[in-house]
């Protein structure tokens, strides 16, 4: 008997089933003695389920997604549903699958297909990307996770769960802007309840230290998780570091860090990252606080430690991290910046913010007389024009 084709037809579940049946016996060479077999049972549609383990995920690339759309279908007509299948369904793709782009294909269209059990199906999508050294495909699920972790049913434990394996993950396949992200999700969306909460936030500080792509402090110091822990002393050292990149210069970080070599060694922080970490943060500090004003060279320079001909591309760091805008001026050798992030925005930023407020607020005002004066002149302008304007219609 040849190799038997695969056809999929709306109809009555009986035939659904003995079709797929037929398939399935026909990749263990008895395709017509199986489907008797399914035909015969006291419930075909779950002898059909039960036979597709260890069978289907192991179909050719071609053929495997539509054979599980049609075990979906009849999955859907089933007892328990898609729900009651879905988990045991997707941890036999995740073990067995033999094509890393189908599988995770199928698990994608299962998850859709699935409500309470999408959980479980995401989890095991993530243990498949590693298998298969695919996990780069999922990395843009990465910035979805706060949303799909309120959609998903399941418990603060289970969800938190499923976040620190995909960090695992992540962190495995050497994607560590990717893990440092997942991490904020954990302590945003789970919170300090979590007993691993304080490691979790540990290890975010040290991320922070080391990655030269993330510079936005704020986003990790601001969380309530990472308030809650620090002010309980839960961080120890970590939140000490934290608090040094919060509060420090450049020279008072060289400081802290001289000091406290060894716990830093200990924690994992690679020192001289850290250090030009700092020095991307000093001169979005020195921008911050002279915004719109010209900043010498060798103010910037002096501040963090390195020669005045070397400013200019520490200058394009700072901008290209997103710390900073504003223009540099060469002949003066300054920078004027226009725009500047806060390491923290706390009350004295917020005060600060209100000044400038009112000081633009203060400049429109002086603004309007201007305006006023501008607006009449135009209009006695267009008068003039109008009353020398003549119009001659020919008869």
């Amino acid at each position: 008997m040849g190799a038997m084709e695969l056809f999929f037809v709306d109809g009555e579940i009986s035939t659904q089933v003995e079709e797929l049946a037929q398939f399935i016996g026909q990749q263990n060479q008895s395709a017509a003695s199986f489907a008797a077999e399914v035909a015969q049972s006291s419930d075909p549609v779950q002898a059909v389920l039960t036979a597709s383990q260890g069978v289907l995920p192991k179909v050719s690339e071609d053929k495997v997604e539509a054979a599980y759309n049609q075990l979906f279908a009849i999955a859907k007509t089933g007892e328990s549903g898609i729900d009651g299948v879905a988990a045991t369904v997707a941890k036999d793709i995740s073990a067995n699958a033999q094509s890393g782009v189908a599988g995770l294909r199928v698990l994608n269209n299962l998850y859709n297909l699935a409500n309470a059990a999408q959980l479980a199906v995401f989890s095991e999508m993530v243990v498949l990307a590693v298998r298969v050294n695919m996990l780069p495909t999922l990395v843009p699920l990465v910035s979805q996770l706060p949303k799909l972790l309120s959609g998903w049913t399941g418990s603060a434990q289970q969800k938190a769960d499923v976040v620190l394996e995909l960090r695992n993950a992540l962190d495995g396949a050497q994607l560590g802007n990717e893990a440092y992200a997942t991490e904020l999700v954990f302590l945003e969306a789970i919170g300090a309840s979590d007993a691993r909460a304080a490691k979790v936030a540990t290890s975010a500080i040290v991320r922070f230290a080391n990655l030269s792509a993330v510079c936005d402090l704020d986003a990790l110091a601001s969380l309530d998780s990472v308030q809650e822990l620090s002010q309980g002393g839960q961080l120890g050292s970590a939140g000490e570091l934290l608090n040094a990149l919060l509060e420090c210069d450049f020279e008072q970080w060289q400081k802290y860090a001289s000091a406290n070599a060894d716990v830093l060694k200990e924690l994992g922080v690679d020192a001289d990252k850290a250090t030009d970490k700092i020095r991307l943060l000093t001169v979005a500090s020195i921008a911050a606080e002279h915004l719109g004003e010209d900043v010498p060279f060798s103010k910037v320079s002096q501040a963090i430690g390195v020669e005045e001909d070397d400013i200019e591309m520490w200058i394009i760091d700072v901008v290209r991290s997103g710390l900073m805008q504003g223009k540099m001026n060469q002949v003066t050798r300054s920078l004027v910046p226009t725009r500047s992030t806060y390491r923290r925005f706390g009350a004295d930023q917020w005060s600060l913010l209100a000044e400038r407020l009112d000081q633009w607020k203060s400049s429109l005002e002086s603004l309007q007389p201007v305006i006023g004066n501008a607006k009449l002149v135009a209009q006695q302008q267009a008068m003039q024009m109008a009353g020398q304007a003549q119009v001659t219609i020919k008869e």
